[in-house]
């Protein structure tokens, strides 16, 4: 395991049951993560990406392979693996912006006053400075995003699981979050795993892409690509 990575995916294979047959999902994947590190994962639908997070995350056990989170087996969901779903109606509706983004520090343990101190830091981190005392059901999708966002990034986890974040936003507000996003990643120094269906949000949110494609026979293939924004669009096409 090198010195500084965060993650480590040892030979992960997954099945479930479908009817009387199993279904394989995943088959021997491994890859590794460093500190501050953007992994953008793309597929076709079904092809395992969001089963991926979630046994990352502890919400599933795989049916062999480990998970490393800086240096120890990650088996059930801890404060120190933050999953950020597509549905951004994970909010509580009863909490305003500042009482949602504290609700993740609150398992922390610290007191009212850092408690509050945190939140307020992370609500102007994410542009939402105006709308504190804002309840869910007055703001718009970016800005419920935003929230979800900051409650992940409040606990200062070892690590963010995407899960198509920007998918249910128009084109504009999802660019709009795509640039917030990735600058405050890289100024918090923050490790994310983030899955996409879209290229070319893939491209622009990773450092490096994680491929879920096939290979000649049909069976399970996992590409990397470094600095994917210099990588041909069509290119990527052909491997999925």
């Amino acid at each position: 395991m090198k010195e500084n990575s965060v993650l480590r995916v040892e030979n992960l294979t997954h099945s479930y049951k479908e009817g009387k047959k199993e279904k394989l999902v995943i088959e021997n994947l491994s890859f590794e993560m460093e500190k501050g590190e953007i992994i953008s994962v793309i597929g076709k639908s079904g092809c395992g990406k969001s089963t991926m997070l979630k046994i990352i995350a502890g919400f599933l056990t795989p049916t062999s392979g480990r998970i490393i989170v800086n240096g120890e087996e990650h088996k059930k969901p801890t404060k120190n693996v933050m999953y950020l779903q597509q549905n951004y109606e994970q909010l509580f509706a009863w909490r305003n912006v500042l009482k949602n983004i504290a609700f993740s520090i609150e398992q922390l343990k610290l007191s009212k006053e850092e408690t509050k101190k945190r939140a307020e830091y992370y609500a102007k981190l994410v542009e939402l400075e105006d709308y504190m005392d804002a309840f869910p059901n007055t703001l718009s999708g970016g800005q419920k995003q935003r929230v979800a966002f900051a409650r992940a990034l409040a606990v200062e986890p070892d690590l963010i699981l995407m899960d198509e974040p920007f998918a249910a936003l128009d084109a504009s507000t999802r660019d709009n979050l795509q640039e917030s996003t990735k600058r405050i990643i890289k100024e918090k120094k923050q490790t994310v795993l983030f899955v996409s269906h879209n290229i070319k949000e893939a491209q622009y949110m990773g450092d490096r892409m994680l491929i879920f494609g096939k290979d000649e026979k049909g069976g399970f293939k996992y590409y990397f690509i470094d600095k994917p924004q210099e990588y041909d669009k069509d290119k990527i096409k052909d491997l999925l």
